[in-house]
């Protein structure tokens, strides 16, 4: 399964690069792999663990958590909390179960979140909205679910990045549409972040069924698609930030935007940009394939980065 994702991504990437309108049937292709999850089980798996955890009263089976705690003897006493990617309409928290092993080892307890998708009735601002109350949930609840809530740090990679940053935002800035109202992150760190989303209806990659499924019939509101945009308020967000991306990520430039609007700010963000020619060192490949030596090399970063940030 890791290998077609990993293929369907890489044909993708193609796709928008070589200047091809990508349609709905083309994405929908794409985004079904990542909705399957693998039985495969992982060093998370074998961690003390609780699932399905719902963080709204009367929720839906995709409104739930899942907290994974660190072996005793290394435990950090820190929290990385993860919102997996999909393009908004796809995606499973369970898929990032590897990823998790990779911080559950260096001794960082580690939350998986679900939210609803977008599925023509909801869209972002609902997705944004379930993720704020996830994290709320969590500082309401961290001495009952044994987490340090003065320790977490938050990640989140493709889309799931766009909700990391824009929710880290709102902590800082009551002026946003949909915010956390107890959370505050340590850090932020961002793999292959969606970060203008207020052009993606512009950019002409994308045929109309496509815009329609993966962002919902708003997309045509440019004013409602820049309140949803983390780069309408980068400003708010002051905190430390860990952004990656590689040469064959084909939303690069989203993550060289958000480098460039930080330093304009005068902001300090930690950069990791990998070249490599390795078709699988490709969009968010640290999180769907963190055994490759480039996935290591940006996790280790990841690790350095919370290690500083985490004492302060």
């Amino acid at each position: 399964m890791k290998r077609l994702f990993l293929c369907l991504w890489v044909g993708f990437a193609v796709l928008l690069l070589s200047g091809c309108k990508v349609t709905r049937p083309m994405l929908e292709a794409v985004v079904s792999a990542s909705n399957k999850v693998s039985g495969k089980l992982t060093y998370a798996d074998s961690c003390r663990h609780v699932t399905d955890i719902p963080y709204v009263e009367g929720g839906t089976s995709s409104q739930v958590m899942d907290i994974y705690y660190a072996d005793g003897e290394n435990r950090r006493d820190a929290v990385l909390i993860d919102i997996h990617g999909g393009f908004y309409v796809a995606g499973n928290r369970k898929n990032n179960r590897s990823f998790a092993s990779v911080f559950l080892k260096e001794g960082y307890d580690v939350v998986l979140l679900e939210y609803r998708l977008n599925d023509g009735v909801l869209d972002v601002a609902d997705e944004l909205q379930d993720c704020a109350a996830a994290l709320d949930y969590l500082v309401d609840h961290a001495a009952e679910r044994g987490l340090n809530k003065d320790r977490m740090f938050l990640t989140g990679d493709s889309a799931g990045g766009h909700l990391a940053l824009y929710l880290a935002e709102g902590a800082a800035d009551a002026s946003l549409p949909v915010r956390p109202k107890r959370f505050t992150p340590k850090g932020v760190l961002l793999n292959c972040p969606a970060y203008d989303y207020a052009t993606f209806a512009h950019s002409g990659s994308f045929s109309k069924s496509a815009l329609e499924w993966f962002i919902g019939p708003r997309y045509q509101d440019t004013a409602w698609m820049a309140s949803m945009s983390p780069r309408t308020f980068i400003g708010s967000y002051t905190g430390p930030l860990f952004v990656s991306t590689c040469a064959r990520d084909f939303i690069r430039g989203q993550a060289l935007l958000v480098k460039s609007d930080c330093e304009a700010l005068g902001r300090p963000v930690e950069f990791m940009d990998i070249a490599s020619d390795d078709r699988a060192v490709g969009h968010v490949h640290n999180v769907v394939n963190p055994d490759l030596s480039e996935s290591q090399a940006v996790n280790a970063g990841m690790i350095s980065f919370m290690e500083r940030y985490g004492e302060e």
